[in-house]
């Protein structure tokens, strides 16, 4: 699969823009767009429940979530711009919160990170498998391993803080 890789972004040198745009499918560049506008609404919505956060061992882990949505928006704008794909509206660099909310707590902030880890595995298996590039498949890969990385980490806090719904024990 790396040779495969490889020798597909070597087909990309001396290629213009347009040229490079036919290299895709339609899939695949609706891939890129959703997910690109997935991560901007991700970054925005962690970084303000980020502001929120109370707990510091939860505040590392947002951290290094935020980290990881930093450098996957870096690699999907430059694959956008590579294959002429149109950027969705980007949101504020910061959130600005003037406003304490008391009901938004940690477990809370938890909960609502947690839930978008679970479900953005799932759209980086999609684009995964609605990739035929061997190197834009690479990358989705590599942003699930990502994800899960972070999930792992999430629900050993989850679990250690008491966050995670108690799932109902079939023990005889």
């Amino acid at each position: 699969m790396r040779i495969m890789r490889i020798s597909e972004k070597i087909g990309y040198i001396g290629k213009n823009r347009r040229q490079k745009q036919k290299m895709i499918t339609l899939g695949e560049a609706y891939s890129l767009w959703t997910l690109m506008e997935f991560r901007y609404d991700a970054l925005i919505t962690t970084k303000t429940l980020y502001e929120f956060t109370k707990d510091a061992d939860l505040k590392v882990i947002i951290e290094r979530g935020i980290n990881v949505l930093e450098a996957q928006e870096i690699t999907l704008e430059k694959l956008m711009k590579e294959f002429l794909i149109p950027m969705p509206d980007k949101p504020p660099k910061y959130a600005n919160i003037s406003v304490d909310v008391g009901t938004i707590t940690d477990k809370f902030i938890f909960r609502d990170i947690y839930n978008g880890l679970s479900n953005t595995m799932f759209k980086h298996i999609s684009n995964y498998q609605r990739a035929h590039g061997s190197y834009l498949r690479e990358v989705f890969r590599r942003f699930l391993v990502q994800e899960m990385d972070l999930y792992d980490e999430f629900y050993e806090y989850g679990k250690l803080k008491g966050y995670l719904h108690e799932q109902p024990a079939f023990r005889i």
